[in-house]
């Protein structure tokens, strides 16, 4: 047999029968957006001992955690940590800011924040919603626009909405609701560790997120972060919310001093988490961000030089999520499919964007070097797929790279 040639499989390759990740499974790159790639760093955090959850040791490590998660929160006001994911986060925030009654007004770019009216719904609040499905997210005129109608209590928004990629003005946001007087209840699953979040100068309220997105941490935690003044609300309030795992009231104690019990703690997960933060911090979280800028600007560009649309308007590009909207001569499942033969993992579209859009994960641990693995897999499957990149992707991706580093 002659060097670098495979004789007689040939056909067998161009057939789809064989798939290079036969034999390279522990090798698949995953480029969703969550849960993403987890460091050996943290994984090995994993293994350790598991403490009782009341043992002094564990104790210091949690504390030492929430105060981390307030430093990537940028609050003063209270963390809290409990076994969950990001719809924990979501439905946890709701049942404590929420009452029945409560005229609550849902900002929805996509499924995930959408869910939100559910969640009011259920608790007894009366959700109004509003979406914006057309790649932009909302600003502070649209929200001024909203709040003039009167009667809020609460606005729900998702700083970045997974399904879409679309980022909201958090930043401009805050500053409407606090002058009207509102609660903003904000879904950071797809933000925090990826993009900056400034809880108390934004004018946030409370704030979502989980262990297993631009983290870097696997799933199993909910994490939330509660102002000042909430925090006040909430030791002053008398009446029961209709959740007891989830009144942060009852977790207080907790946060303030872990060996108290309310309920057994993620030990293990905590010390995962714990070393996730520690090497975000290692990093710098102005170099972090840098990061995810420079990767999600080279899967951008990428994306435009083959001739694909990216359904977020440029301005409301997230950092952290891509999301192309599939020509409709291309189909999804087989591109996924290609690119998974390759040891390369994309996602497909979430909720009513399902079959119409995929997406591209670029959160947590992902370097350049990554980038052009997902970027050069995805233009091999497009083309082997019939759809021919109008321009080289690679190349866009390397001079992305290149003019942003």
């Amino acid at each position: 047999m002659g060097a670098g040639r495979l004789t007689g499989l040939e056909g067998y390759v161009e057939d789809g029968l064989y798939s290079f990740n036969d034999y390279t499974s522990e090798k698949t790159l995953f480029f969703t957006p969550g849960p993403t790639y987890v460091h050996p760093r943290v994984l090995r955090a994993l293994s350790r001992p598991v403490e009782p959850h009341s043992y002094t040791g564990f104790a210091y490590k949690y504390r030492a955690v929430l105060s981390k998660l307030k430093r990537l929160f940028n609050t003063r006001g209270e963390v809290f940590l409990m076994a969950g994911s990001g719809t924990l986060a979501q439905e946890v925030m709701v049942a404590n800011c929420v009452k029945p009654g409560d005229k609550v007004l849902c900002l929805a770019t996509g499924f995930f924040s959408s869910r939100f009216a559910d969640i009011v719904e259920r608790y007894g609040g009366k959700p109004k919603v509003v979406e914006k499905l057309d790649g932009r997210g909302f600003t502070a005129r649209d929200l001024e626009k909203l709040l003039k109608r009167g009667g809020f209590k609460a606005v729900t928004v998702a700083h970045v909405e997974t399904s879409t990629g679309v980022t909201s003005m958090i930043e401009e946001i805050g500053e409407v609701a606090l002058r009207y007087g509102v609660k903003l209840i904000v879904d950071a699953v797809a933000s925090l560790g990826g993009m900056e979040v400034k809880c108390d100068e934004w004018g946030v309220t409370i704030c979502g997120s989980c262990s297993q997105k631009a983290i870097g941490a696997p799933p199993g935690c909910a994490i939330i972060a509660a102002s000042r003044s909430f925090v006040e609300e909430l030791e002053a309030r008398r009446e029961l919310v209709r959740t007891f795992y989830g009144d942060l009231k009852g977790w207080l104690e907790v946060v303030r001093n872990p060996q108290s019990y309310y309920s057994t703690q993620p030990v293990s997960m905590v010390y995962a988490l714990n070393e996730a933060l520690d090497m975000m911090f290692e990093e710098g979280l102005e170099n972090r961000f840098k990061r995810h800028f420079v990767v999600a600007e080279a899967v951008r560009r990428a994306v435009e030089a083959a001739g694909l649309k990216i359904y977020a308007k440029r301005r409301f590009r997230a950092n952290t999520v891509t999301v192309v909207v599939k020509p409709d001569r291309l189909d999804d499942e087989k591109l996924r499919a290609e690119m998974e033969a390759y040891g390369v993992t994309i996602a497909r579209g979430s909720g009513p964007f399902k079959g119409s859009t995929f997406r591209i994960g670029h959160m947590g641990w992902i370097t350049p070097s990554d980038v052009l693995s997902v970027v050069s897999t995805l233009e091999l499957a497009l083309r082997r797929l019939g759809f021919k990149p109008r321009r080289s992707m690679v190349r866009a991706a390397l001079k992305a790279l290149s003019s942003t580093a």
